[in-house]
Parts: structure tokens; sequence; C-alpha cells
């Protein structure tokens, strides 16, 4: 979005935001477990430019195979379930998708892409 001369830099303040909260959340919420494989590949969509960051539902999401509402639905997520992300991702429609572990819950440690609308910073359990 162009809001014209003087007008800052949104993703890049965006990145900021989630790095700095992301280091936060590191000192107070675990990381994935180390049964996780920090080597596996990351999805193609993924935008790593910024740090993984600790997130929770804030409301029962779907967690799908891919970005976008017509990807196969993996599981459903009870609010307040705690997800790590580990790489972001747009949509077609610019809505933004993170992808990462499920951290609590029965679906603890099942990966997949969460939309962004439904999760918040910080963690819950």
């Amino acid at each position: 979005m162009d809001g014209g001369p003087g007008w800052p830099d949104v993703n890049r303040l965006i990145r900021a935001a989630v790095a700095a909260a992301a280091a936060l959340a590191t000192v107070i919420c675990t990381s994935p477990s180390a049964a996780s494989d920090p080597w596996a590949p990351k999805p193609r969509a993924c935008n790593t430019n910024a740090a993984g960051a600790q997130l929770h539902t804030t409301e029962a999401v779907r967690l799908r195979a891919d970005r976008g509402t017509r990807s196969r639905v993996l599981a459903v997520l009870p609010k307040n379930t705690d997800f790590y992300a580990e790489c972001w991702g747009v949509a077609a429609d610019d809505a933004w998708w993170a992808y990462g572990e499920v951290m609590s819950g029965p679906r603890r440690q099942h990966q997949g892409w969460v939309a962004g609308t439904y999760v918040a910073q910080g963690c819950r359990h």
C-alpha cells in the first residue's frame, strides 16, 4: 500500500514487530521439541526473513496442508492451542498464514498452516 511520501515501509515494520515479539516469546515459551527435525525443508511459500514466533489460537482454527481456505484440512485446533510459527506466507487474497508446529493439545507435534487472523502472540500452556 503506497501512502505517499513519508509513509514507512509497512512490511519492514511488520517484520521488525514479529521479530521482537518472537524474541520475547522465546524467553517465555518453549520452542519446538527436539524430536522435530530442524533441518527439514520449509515449504517453498515460506518467508524466512523473520524469526520464528510463539503463537496461540484465538478461536478454533483449521490446520491446513497449504495456505488458503481451499487447502486440505489436517485438523481443527481448539482455542488457546499453542503454535510455533517457523515461517510466514501470503495467500493470493493477501491474507497472511503461519506455517509451523502445534505445541499443545491432542494435535501436538503436527505441522501445517494456520490463518493469521486466528492467532496471537504468546503461549497459553
